[in-house]
């Protein structure tokens, strides 16, 4: 399995979870079992969020045509996990006011990951050679590996919430493996003739929304 399948398998999961949330609203009981499902979502964009730095991010992040939009990815991340706040305002009893937030928060996400499918992979793809995205592969899953494992240790450890276990399992993540899998230039420090060609065609498409 390449970099590829495993982002597509990831958008599938996501998307499952979407799917699956706003059913727990016909279950008067099931506010804890919606609140677990929302903060698995959130997990799971998250470790997603991780495993792209550690494996695209960083290639693409030394190519003019893509650097911007790198930029845009990190606020559109940034930008829905605060939106992802505003659900924990709503009591109990708001269902029809959550479920309004949690559409607006989704489509953010919807959005998000059509920029991936659209625009982050076609530059990827243009950009890296075999040996690169063999590389990009390895680093995603090894980074992924690392950031449950991580997250699982905070959470057995207790004594930490775990929206802060979640914010420090980024960042340590992301510094560590930003060191593991870039130091020495990899990647962005010996680009070939071809990769630097390829910088010229890369797609520069127009976002459309997500069909809801």
């Amino acid at each position: 399995m390449d970099i590829w399948q495993l982002i597509e398998r990831d958008h599938e999961n996501i998307g499952g979870l979407i799917r699956e949330i706003p059913y727990a609203l016909n279950d008067p009981g099931a506010v804890g079992g919606r609140e677990q499902m929302l903060s698995d979502l959130r997990a799971e964009l998250d470790l997603h969020a991780i495993a792209l730095d550690a494996s695209l991010y960083g290639p693409l992040s030394h190519e003019p045509p893509t650097r911007a939009l790198l930029e845009d990815l990190h606020r559109g991340h940034a930008e829905f996990r605060r939106q992802f706040q505003r659900l924990a305002r709503y009591s109990r009893k708001n269902s029809a006011g959550w479920l309004d937030t949690f559409e607006d928060v989704t489509f953010l996400v919807d959005q998000h990951l059509h920029r991936h499918v659209h625009e982050l992979i076609p530059a990827a793809q243009a950009l890296l050679g075999p040996e690169e995205v063999a590389a990009a592969t390895r680093a995603f899953v090894r980074a992924k590996t690392k950031a449950l494992q991580a997250r699982r240790r905070r959470n057995a450890a207790g004594g930490m919430s775990s929206e802060i276990a979640l914010v420090a399992t980024l960042s340590g993540v992301a510094v560590g493996l930003g060191y593991l899998v870039w130091n020495g230039g990899r990647f962005g420090g010996a680009r070939s003739s071809r990769a630097a060609e390829a910088a010229d065609r890369v797609p520069r498409q127009a976002v459309r929304p997500m069909p809801r």
